[in-house]
């Protein structure tokens, strides 16, 4: 599927214009038509319409509490936890069912002068409840279209519809692309939205600094963040003056309590952890971004399930994926906007993960790995299976 550049998407939504956006593969596999709510017209409303899925409108919070509008249900059991609030009209239309009742709705809806009064429920328009910081937080059509809206310069406030093929069934990507070219309509996809996202606005600032004296490694200077939008608290673990070396030595290490505290021998973790420090105190200048991304991103409860899985014949991709997740869902956007705010434009990047080196070449970090340096950890009779599927199955420069 040829995606547009998310800009172009964006400037489409400006102009009051429908595009089509897609979700993950492996998580609805859905394209919705979305649109401003600011901007809806009849003829745009009618066109969404078309779509055959549910026609709802993505708002946030402070939105919804000017509006009073609330969860339809007291315990929210939706698989991807879908946040429907009350279904409403405008008090100006008759039914509320036509294309001009609908349209009223959701323009007035994004009206910031509008209140709860305004509208009577239960209507033909169903609200959905947006999380702050849109498909940084969540990665939904719901966030999608709000987040579209405000990068347009328009009232945070979409207008979506699910769009189905003539069976009923969820259209595919052939489908979709199909439309997209017949209506000659902007077409992306989450996940693109998310790395325009992460390149082009500031999500890190840091929170505190002290100074590190380690017992083996020396002294180290290690800088806490924040992460807007998000509850983790990455670090920084940083080694003399970056700033004196042209591409310092870097790691972008994921948290692993089992292997960084426990010193546990399923992994590897814990070895690349100490070989980082090491290797970066004989260079004299380097830094170590700790990101909280236990498991491979998938937490540590899963990550102890995936353990019992593995007992019982199971590699650690296989179990990530019995459990419901990918083989690796961690994202290093922020470790990169940690670097960047290191004041680095090249570094060498301290991995055996090739998936460390891509994340780099996100167009707008100005962000240049020279040079992928090895890390390889000691085998043992416990990761040896654990390195093997690494290597075979993740494509990690490992030794036979």
């Amino acid at each position: 599927m040829a995606f547009s550049p998310v800009q172009d998407a964006v400037d489409a939504i400006a102009r009051g214009e429908v595009i089509i956006v897609v979700d993950a593969e492996d998580r609805e596999n859905e394209g919705d038509f979305i649109c401003s709510a600011e901007k809806a017209t009849s003829e745009t409303i009618n066109f969404i319409l078309a779509g055959r899925g549910e026609f709802c409108v993505p708002l946030l919070p402070d939105v919804a509490r000017r509006l009073n509008l609330l969860p339809i249900v007291d315990t929210n059991t939706a698989p991807l936890g879908t946040g429907f609030l009350t279904p409403i009209d405008h008090r100006s239309g008759k039914t509320g069912i036509t294309v001009d009742e609908r349209c009223c709705t959701v323009r007035e809806m994004a009206n910031p002068k509008s209140t709860a009064a305004d509208f009577v429920r239960p209507g033909h328009v169903h609200p959905l409840l947006a999380k702050e910081g849109g498909v940084l937080r969540r990665a939904g059509h719901t966030e999608a279209s709000v987040d579209l809206c405000r990068m347009a310069g328009l009232a945070p406030v979409g207008v979506l519809c699910e769009i189905l093929d003539d069976a009923g069934n969820r259209a595919t990507r052939d489908q979709l692309s199909a439309i997209a070219k017949k209506h000659k309509l902007h077409i992306i996809s989450i996940e693109q939205l998310i790395a325009h996202r992460r390149v082009s606005e500031k999500l890190v600032s840091r929170l505190a600094t002290a100074s590190l004296p380690t017992a083996k490694y020396g002294d180290f200077t290690v800088i806490v963040y924040e992460v807007k939008f998000e509850s983790q608290n990455p670090l920084a673990i940083v080694k003399g003056d970056l700033a004196s070396v042209d591409a310092p030595l870097v790691r972008l290490h994921s948290s692993c309590f089992t292997g960084d505290l426990l010193d546990s021998l399923r992994c590897d973790c814990g070895s690349q952890l100490q070989m980082a420090m090491e290797l970066i105190n004989q260079a004299g200048a380097g830094a170590i971004i700790y990101l909280p991304q236990e498991g491979r991103g998938i937490g540590l409860v899963a990550k102890i399930k995936a353990y019992e899985l593995q007992e019982k014949g199971m590699d650690t991709v296989e179990a990530n994926h019995a459990l419901g997740f990918k083989a690796d869902v961690r994202d290093y956007g922020v470790g990169i906007q940690i670097l960047k705010d290191l004041g680095l434009s090249k570094v060498r990047l301290l991995t055996n993960n090739p998936k460390k080196t891509s994340a780099f070449i996100y167009d707008g970090f100005n962000l240049e790995v020279v040079d992928q340096v090895p890390i390889v950890a000691p085998t043992n009779p416990h990761n040896e299976r654990y390195l093997a599927t690494k290597r075979d199955k993740m494509g990690h420069n490992l030794p036979e």
